[in-house]
């Protein structure tokens, strides 16, 4: 009887602590928060640009196709932020040497890290403060602006 109850505890524990991954959905409308995508976003594509800062050819291409992220409310200085965080990981990423027998000119495996930076718990983490920050901001500004032409 002792084993069949240490068992079924076991069993009901393994099954209550498998997490769950709580990925968004994928949508064309940029998701729930689209100031923190369109900030990861800048994150992203700064990371991947500045990781093939030598390419002309994919950057030009890129820049003609692409417009990037159509949500416009997030602050210049928020940008440039995110774009610094992008740039800094391409600018660290390693020289791939494991997995890579192919590799002869220095190669990184760019998009793989800049994605990965992109999903990561990190950048989420800074994106939310970011918008914290962003919100509080834009209270401030309301203040100023309800002081000024309420009174």
């Amino acid at each position: 009887m002792e084993i069949r109850l240490i068992k079924i505890v076991l069993i009901t524990f393994i099954l209550t602590s498998c997490s769950t991954n709580n990925l968004d959905k994928f949508d064309y409308n940029n998701g729930d928060n689209p100031w923190i995508n369109a900030y990861k976003d800048n994150a992203f594509y700064n990371c991947f640009m500045e990781g093939h800062q030598n390419d002309t050819i994919l950057r030009n291409l890129i820049r003609k196709r692409d417009l990037q992220n159509p949500y416009e409310a997030i602050d210049v200085e928020d940008l440039i932020h995110a774009a610094e965080l992008g740039r800094n990981i391409a600018k660290n990423i390693p020289i791939a040497k494991l997995g890579c027998e192919e590799c002869k000119n220095n190669e990184k495996y760019i998009t793989s890290n800049c994605l990965h930076y992109y999903k990561s718990f990190e950048l989420d983490s800074i994106a939310k403060k970011a918008f914290k920050d962003f919100k509080k901001r834009e209270k401030e500004k309301y203040k100023i602006y309800r002081k000024k032409n309420l009174n």
